[in-house]
């Protein structure tokens, strides 16, 4: 009897913990559903902390500009060196840019999923957060005359790339206002502030217009091409072609494009699982001017690459000899590293 006593006893905490996980997971996708779809505009400037490799306390200044759903402008203004770098998605084209290098990267026919793919991505990305991190409310306070949020977040168990970090989520649309994550206590690994910001302002659709210089080095993907299969993919390549070997649930190689530059083709895997974005990026290794100069240091595999954060686009950029790979998603930045540290070669004569 005590047996089936504890087993119940078992069973039905097992049961409360997975509801009370469930029930989290919900609140939080609600609320920054909401946010998500109440939030038309804003413009303000972005102050970043721990991208450069030799000064990490120095901050990068950037420009931003938000337009629903999902038009994002972002660029460089400060350190010197780097100002003019530029982040785009007009809400179709994916647009980078490094005019240090006069070097870009593009990605057309981007696709804007349905309100309703774009609510189960959120609540996927909930349930992952509430599975791997214990919460605390830490209180409301002002930060550049907004009403704020202060939260918490510690990871339930120690796991690569999983720091505690501080999120102050502004009270009307769930924006995070300033971020704080810790690899080591008290040690900054990343700390972001948004600010000055004004919520609501006209954003006319030029501020997302960008053509590259005519005579700029652009790669370039149409994602409305035809697809081929991995095989065709590594034949028509002249560098190996590296695939992830681990992904998460739902996402799968959809479909792979080949680049419009017909003298060197370029491969990219498409991985989307809904409204959850992911895109692999290949091309040949041409040395530093593929691994981004800014950016948050981070060991991939056996090589060092840089991550950084776009609003909502996750983008990790690292080479493994001959191959240079930009991945980007909007998964949590964890999944996205675990994602680039498990690509392999593809066997020659082998398919999707």
């Amino acid at each position: 009897m005590r047996s089936t006593i504890l087993a119940g006893a078992l069973v039905t905490g097992a049961l409360l913990a997975t509801s009370c996980t469930t029930m989290q997971a919900h609140i939080m996708a609600h609320q920054a559903s909401v946010g998500l779809h109440t939030l038309h505009s804003y413009r303000g400037t972005l102050t970043e902390r721990g991208l450069l490799r030799d000064e990490p306390g120095t901050d990068v200044v950037k420009t931003i500009a938000y337009s629903r759903l999902w038009k994002v402008r972002v660029e460089v203004t400060a350190p010197d060196d780097h100002a003019g770098e530029l982040f785009v998605f007009d809400g179709s084209t994916i647009s980078m840019w490094w005019p240090r290098y006069y070097f870009g990267l593009r990605i057309r026919g981007v696709k804007i999923p349905s309100k309703q793919a774009i609510d189960q991505a959120i609540l996927d990305s909930c349930y992952w957060a509430v599975e791997n991190y214990d919460y605390s409310n830490k209180g409301s306070s002002v930060e550049r005359g907004r009403k704020v949020r202060q939260w918490l977040g510690v990871p339930s168990e120690p796991r690569l790339f999983r720091y505690p970090y501080r999120a102050w989520l502004d009270d009307q649309f769930g924006v995070p206002l300033k971020i704080r994550i810790e690899n080591e206590p008290d040690h900054e690994w990343y700390g972001m502030a948004l600010g000055p910001i004004a919520f609501g302002v006209e954003v006319p659709e030029e501020t997302f217009a960008f053509e590259f210089p005519s005579d700029a080095v652009v790669h370039e993907w149409d994602l409305d091409a035809p697809g081929v299969t991995l095989e065709e993919a590594q034949e028509r390549t002249k560098f190996p072609l590296l695939v992830p070997s681990k992904l998460p649930a739902g996402h799968r190689i959809r479909k792979i494009v080949l680049s419009n530059n017909q003298e060197t083709q370029m491969a990219a895997l498409l991985m989307n699982k809904g409204a959850a974005w992911l895109s692999l990026s290949e091309l040949p290794n041409m040395g530093p001017i593929l691994v981004p100069e800014i950016g948050i240091p981070v060991p991939i595999g056996g090589e060092e690459g840089v991550l950084n954060f776009a609003l909502g686009f996750t983008i990790v950029s690292w080479s493994v000899e001959n191959t240079a790979l930009t991945l980007i998603g909007n998964l949590p930045y964890p999944e996205l590293l675990q994602i680039a540290a498990s690509v392999k070669p593809v066997p020659r004569g082998e398919e999707e």
